[in-house]
């Protein structure tokens, strides 16, 4: 056997038997894209495994990109909906004073399009109250 052989038999058929027995047990697409994340870290493949990876099982190497797209797109959004929870904090609290924690949390757990909502109506309302309605 050689050494290309050898390295594609370990670096490359463990993290494939391993996604392949992962998929074949579980069947939630979210804790799917977990383990199947689990393993891309575990096994920290460099660009050049990478390439023989892709070659060898394109499918694990889609798989494996779709899931970095939706993580990334994931992370986004959890960033955008922080962002904006964090300023309509800062401007009611500068319009207004300090906030109750029932209205923090109000904020901190608004989804993005209720958050816009609410910054545009802090311009023309009187009170914490009026913004959160």
């Amino acid at each position: 056997m050689s050494y290309d052989q050898n390295f594609k038999n370990l670096i490359l058929d463990y993290p494939h038997q391993a996604r392949r027995g992962l998929l074949s047990l579980e069947s939630d697409p979210e804790r799917q894209a977990k383990y199947l994340d689990f393993s891309d870290v575990y096994t920290a493949l460099d660009d050049n495994e990478r390439g023989v990876l892709q070659a060898c099982y394109p499918d694990e190497v889609e798989a494996m990109s779709s899931f970095a797209e939706r993580f990334t797109e994931r992370g986004l959004k959890q960033g955008l909906q922080q962002g904006e929870a964090a300023v309509l904090i800062r401007q009611m609290e500068r319009k207004f004073g300090a906030l109750t924690e029932a209205q923090r949390r109000r904020i901190e757990t608004a989804d993005v399009e209720t958050l816009l909502t609410w910054s545009e109506r802090i311009l023309v309302v009187q009170s914490p109250e009026e913004v959160l309605r």
